[in-house]
């Protein structure tokens, strides 16, 4: 049977989300072809490129339709206008299925494939009608007058009925689908964010090596806002110091909600015990994990964080790093069925401490969470395991 070629669809900048790049290089390792659409606000960058292996086609777009994506539901102006680039994709990729990652480009796909009798699968990486609540411009009057997430969640179960399969990253986000559309069940796919086997290195950096050598380690990697729960992380350190003199939390990523996680630092007093990386570049993401005692997930719990996991706690995991992970139902889950690690109380500093501080006093422990993560990333959390490769897209549409 001759392989469909695949066309992805992002609606953001490429590299930035390692689930579209680890999906991609997986089925190129399968010998399906794979095509990428997204976009870019440098006009320099307007171009199609191999890319390990993947046709990466990018799009030029001014930067003040950056913002506009932000009301692609609201007003038509945003999908009016990339639409073309859209139908330009298809006809260069030649794809035969399409593969949309979220929700913000499903309207003007969907009006394109119903013209050319195209598949799609919808791959809902977030819950973005609920996770779009927290975003900042979602706090003031104006914006939430302009941004609807009522709208968005209708659109959402119009595109989840449209498409031929989504996929999800958690059961419980396949769950939460289900009780809210009444939807066909085998249907929705559960594809967690595996991480791609080159995370594991060889050799590791050694100048982020000796910075981290002589500390106790909490790595946090991913954006910083509020959500994300590191200012219950930096309230509980002058109660992890005096047990733990070495304690350090490195946090790589950044976000608008920097400086009042800084001016939370300075007010806690424990500067010296934390160290904002920023972003850094994706190569480096596995030399940072490669320092770290443990890995952290301390997001704050709400539909979006109950019914997904983050990417990092598999890259965690496939350098067979310990978890402290906050309970928000879904990670939760994973790190205790597994034995990947221990579990706070969402936003409660107190019980971050001590649960840092039993991980610290217990290096076995440290050690038997680590080995059963690492292991079970080889025998279950996989592609290979999870069945889904180019089989998953023969026969759609047919």
């Amino acid at each position: 049977m001759t392989q469909p070629i695949l066309g992805m669809i992002f609606h953001g900048e490429y590299p930035t989300h390692p689930r579209i790049e680890n999906q991609a290089l997986h089925l190129i390792s399968e010998g399906m072809e794979v095509h990428l659409f997204c976009v870019t606000y440098k006009k320099e960058k307007d171009h199609t490129e191999l890319y390990k292996g993947i046709y990466v086609h990018r799009y030029y777009l001014p930067n003040w339709m950056y913002k506009l994506s932000a009301l692609a539901y609201s007003f038509p102006l945003y999908h009016q206008l990339i639409k073309p680039k859209l139908a330009d994709f298809l006809q260069n990729s030649k794809a035969d299925i399409l593969h949309l990652h979220n929700m913000y480009l499903a309207e003007p796909v969907f009006r394109l494939t119903q013209q050319n009798k195209l598949p799609v699968v919808l791959d809902l990486h977030e819950n973005v009608p609920e996770i779009m609540k927290y975003y900042p411009h979602l706090q003031t009057a104006f914006g939430r007058l302009l941004i609807n997430p009522k709208t968005w969640k209708k659109k959402e179960e119009k595109f989840i009925k449209q498409a031929e399969r989504i996929l999800v990253v958690t059961h419980d986000a396949k769950t939460e689908i289900e009780s809210r559309t009444g939807i066909v069940t085998d249907k929705i796919w559960v594809l967690p964010n595996f991480t791609d086997t080159s995370f594991v290195k060889t050799f590791y950096d050694q100048n982020i090596t000796s910075r981290f050598t002589n500390s106790f380690n909490a790595l946090y990697i991913g954006d910083t806002g509020n959500r994300r729960g590191l200012e219950s992380v930096i309230k509980a350190i002058p109660l992890i110091i005096n047990d733990i003199p070495c304690f350090k939390l490195i946090i790589v990523g950044a976000s608008s909600n920097d400086p009042m996680l800084k001016d939370l630092i300075k007010k806690e007093k424990v500067s010296a015990h934390v160290s904002a990386e920023g972003w850094q570049p994706e190569q480096l993401l596995s030399d940072y994990v490669n320092v770290a005692d443990v890995g952290i997930c301390p997001i704050l719990r709400n539909i979006h964080h109950d019914t997904t996991y983050a990417n990092k706690l598999f890259q965690y995991a496939m350098l067979g790093k310990p978890m402290l992970v906050s309970d928000c139902t879904a990670q939760k889950n994973l790190i205790e069925q597994e034995k990947w690690g221990l579990v706070h109380q969402a936003g409660d500093a107190k019980d971050f401490a001590k649960q840092i501080k039993l991980l610290f006093n217990n290096k076995e422990i440290r050690q038997q969470f680590g080995s059963q993560a690492a292991k079970a990333i080889k025998e279950k959390y996989n592609f290979k395991s999870s069945g889904f490769g180019v089989t998953f897209y023969q026969n759609l549409g047919n």
